[in-house]
C-alpha cells in the first residue's frame, strides 16, 4: 500500500482529505506542521507528500527546500495545496523541485486524478534509474560536470547571435560563464525577451526535445563561454541516464509556466506592472547573493524587450520608480532599493 505524508493544520487536508485517500486504499500519514512534516518525512520515507503552503512556523517552501537536500527524499513528488494562486509563490515552488500545485477549490477527482499520475510518474523513473546508481544521480554538480567536461567551448561577444529562429539543432549547449537571452521577433521588427539564461543554465534543448527547428534566437547578453554538446551525444547521454531527462523535463516545465505568466502580464498588465515584473524577473534570474540591494546592468532596449514595452515608456516609468525611490539609477546602472515594494506592484 503507498504511503502519502499530509503535512498541515487545515481541517480539509486532515480530515477530508485524509479520509479520501484511506477510502482509495492509501495509507495516510499525517503531520500538522511543518517541521513535523519534515521528521515524519524522514522517518516514514513516504510515496508521496501532501503539503499546506502556508503554516505557522517552517512553511511549505521551507518543507519543500529542506526536503530536496536529501538524497532519500530528492525525487519524492510533492504537491502544494494553496487557498489562492500566488504567482511568485507558484515560481519558487516550481523552481525548488514541486511536481504539482493545486488551488482551492479542487474537486475530489482532480485531487486523485493528481496523486495517481504523480506516483506513476514517479514508480516509473525510480524503475528506470535503478536502486544501485542512488549516490551519483543525486548529486547533480557530479553529473553535470561529467555532461560538460572535456567538450568543445565557443567564447561569444556580447550581442553575438547563438543560433537563429528556423535553425536546425546541431548542439545542446551550457553556459560556463555570461549570460544568453531568447528572442522571438515580430512581424513588425519587435522583439520580445522569452528566456534568461545565467551561468550553470543549459538553453536550446526545447527543439532537441521536441525534435523541432529553434523557435527563438538565443542572444548573448554579455561576453560568454558555452559548452558545445552535440546532438547526439545529449540524446544518448539522455537514454543512459533517466534523471537527466527529469531535470530537463522539470526545467522546461517551469520555462513554459514562466513564460505563459510573462505572456498574459504582457498583454494584460498596466505599464507600471510590466517594469516591475521585469526589474523583479530579472532579479530573481541572476542575484547570485543574499545582498541586500541587486544592480542590474542591461540597456534600456534589452529591459523594454523583456518589459514588452517601447523603451521610451520604459524610460519613463523608471523615473516614476526612481522619484518613488524604489530603484536608483547611475551610470545606466538599476539598482533595486524596495524588492518588496516592487513585487507588490509586479504581482498584486
Amino acid at each position: 500500500m503507498q504511503k502519502i505524508l499530509l503535512i498541515g493544520n487545515l481541517q480539509q487536508l486532515q480530515e477530508n482529505i485524509g479520509e479520501l485517500l484511506l477510502l482509495n486504499h492509501y495509507n495516510v500519514i499525517q503531520a500538522a506542521d511543518g517541521k513535523t512534516g519534515i521528521m515524519a518525512a524522514q522517518a516514514q520515507h513516504p510515496d508521496m507528500i501532501l503539503c499546506e503552503m502556508s503554516m505557522n512556523g517552517i512553511d511549505g517552501l521551507g518543507v519543500l527546500g529542506t526536503l530536496r537536500k536529501d538524497p532519500s527524499m530528492e525525487r519524492v513528488p510533492v504537491i502544494f495545496l494553496g487557498d489562492k494562486y500566488n504567482a511568485r509563490l507558484f515560481r519558487t515552488a516550481m523552481n525548488l523541485g514541486a511536481d504539482d500545485y493545486l488551488i482551492s477549490p479542487f474537486s475530489n477527482n482532480d485531487l486523485l486524478l493528481t496523486v495517481e499520475s504523480r506516483l506513476q510518474r514517479y514508480q516509473y523513473q525510480a524503475a528506470a534509474s535503478g536502486p544501485a546508481k542512488a549516490t551519483d544521480e543525486h548529486d547533480l554538480k557530479k553529473l553535470i560536470r561529467e555532461f560538460t567536461e572535456n567538450r568543445n567551448t565557443m567564447r561569444v561577444a556580447a550581442h553575438e547571435t547563438v543560433y537563429k529562429e528556423g535553425g536546425t539543432p546541431r548542439y545542446l549547449y551550457y553556459i560556463r560563464e555570461g549570460k544568453v537571452k531568447t528572442v522571438k521577433t515580430h512581424e513588425d521588427g519587435k522583439d520580445l525577451v522569452i528566456g534568461l539564461y545565467k551561468k550553470g543554465d543549459f538553453f536550446g534543448y526545447v527543439a532537441l526535445l521536441e525534435e523541432t527547428p529553434y523557435k527563438a534566437t538565443a542572444v548573448v547578453m554579455e561576453d560568454a563561454e558555452i559548452v558545445l554538446i552535440p546532438r547526439k551525444d545529449a540524446e544518448e547521454i539522455f537514454n543512459r541516464t533517466p534523471y537527466i531527462v527529469t531535470r530537463f523535463v522539470r526545467m522546461l516545465a517551469q520555462n513554459v509556466t514562466e513564460k505563459e505568466e510573462r505572456l498574459l502580464g504582457i498583454a494584460y498588465d498596466t505599464l507600471r506592472k510590466k517594469v516591475a515584473s521585469a526589474l523583479v524577473h530579472l532579479r530573481n534570474k541572476y542575484q547570485v547573493t543574499n545582498t541586500r540591494n541587486f544592480v542590474i546592468n542591461i540597456s534600456r532596449e534589452e529591459l523594454a524587450t523583456v518589459a514588452g514595452t517601447a523603451t521610451e515608456s520604459l524610460i519613463r516609468t523608471l523615473s516614476d520608480f526612481k522619484n518613488e525611490k524604489l530603484i536608483s539609477i547611475r551610470n545606466g546602472s538599476i539598482t533595486i532599493l524596495e524588492a518588496e515594494k516592487l513585487e507588490d506592484i509586479a504581482f498584486r
